[in-house]
């Protein structure tokens, strides 16, 4: 299941319990913030507006990766960029975080030439699994223990400590969210009708995010099901052409080559099994030229 759902929400929820993650725990957060950018049709979430103990305001990009992307950094690098653009005399930075060993694809962006060093550019980079599972559940930081599951020596028992946790620390309107949550990142440790039974279903589907969460899981078997129909479907079409091309050739084997690879367009089997149809009942040449030439060929 993807991930950018739960986590945005996680990030607007409880934005201070992330700072640890981002070695600015003495930050305060301002503000949650997602801005469009210009150039294209995507949003750039997860932008923490911060303040400082000093009092500066400044901005830090928060960058989730739950899957394998070669331009990660890049791409959080050019945000940073857009951002710095956008606004010159405001502190813009940036950390990605990655939920698992294979999304991770480093935290340096580095230019070789030649085997020479062109550039060099460090990025912040966290890496869950390399944190303490238990010894972050134990700080009551509900938003980190969320996050628990994807962290070192958790475990079904874990899970059921933060379940308890969130229940007793955080905001009723918060709780079935989190909750929510905790369960999509729980579920290798604990499978769906046991989580369900420890939290409770009116408690889950008091959640707006299950509603994200199914439409995405609907949608994502909806395009495999596409999918696989348009597949099965094309390896039924190719022998069908074939058979209506050899009906064509051996009743009239004179027909114009160019007037029979029109049928390549037909991709329809029912129109197809009508067009051989046809040919078998064509009295001569002429009608079967006619047919093969009423088709529109594909552009």
């Amino acid at each position: 299941m993807q991930t950018d759902i739960p986590l945005k929400r996680l990030t607007t929820l409880r934005a201070g319990d992330l700072l640890p993650l981002l070695s600015t725990a003495d930050a305060t957060v301002v503000a949650v913030e997602t801005l469009e950018l210009p150039a294209s049709a995507t949003r750039l979430d997860n932008v923490l507006r911060l303040r400082s103990p000093g009092g500066q305001e400044y901005l830090h990009v928060v960058e989730w990766q739950g899957y394998l992307d070669r331009g990660v950094l890049w791409r959080l690098a050019g945000y940073l960029a857009w951002l710095g653009q956008q606004r010159p005399g405001q502190a813009v930075v940036g950390t990605v975080i990655y939920l698992k060993p294979s999304d991770d694809v480093g935290n340096t962006l580095r230019q070789t030439v030649d085997g020479h060093d062109l550039l060099v550019w460090e990025l912040p980079a966290v890496r869950l699994w390399e944190l303490d599972a238990i010894d972050v559940a134990q700080r009551g930081n509900v938003g980190l223990a969320v996050l628990s599951p994807l962290m070192r020596g958790a475990s079904a028992e874990l899970v059921e400590q933060v379940v308890t946790q969130v229940l007793s620390q955080a905001p009723l309107v918060q709780q079935a969210d989190l909750l929510s949550i905790l369960g999509v990142f729980a579920e290798p440790l604990v499978d769906t009708e046991c989580f369900v039974r420890l939290v409770g279903k009116e408690k889950l589907m008091a959640s707006d995010l299950i509603t994200y969460l199914v439409d995405e899981k609907v949608a994502e078997v909806e395009r495999k099901y596409a999918e696989e129909l348009e597949q099965k479907l094309a390896a039924m079409v190719r022998p069908l052409q074939d058979a209506v091309e050899d009906t064509v050739i051996l009743r009239f084997p004179n027909t114009p080559a160019i007037l029979v690879r029109n049928l390549r367009s037909v991709n329809d089997l029912e129109q197809l099994a009508a067009l051989r149809r046809k040919v078998l009942e064509a009295p001569d040449q002429a009608a079967v030229e006619a047919l093969l030439a009423a088709i529109v060929p594909a552009a």
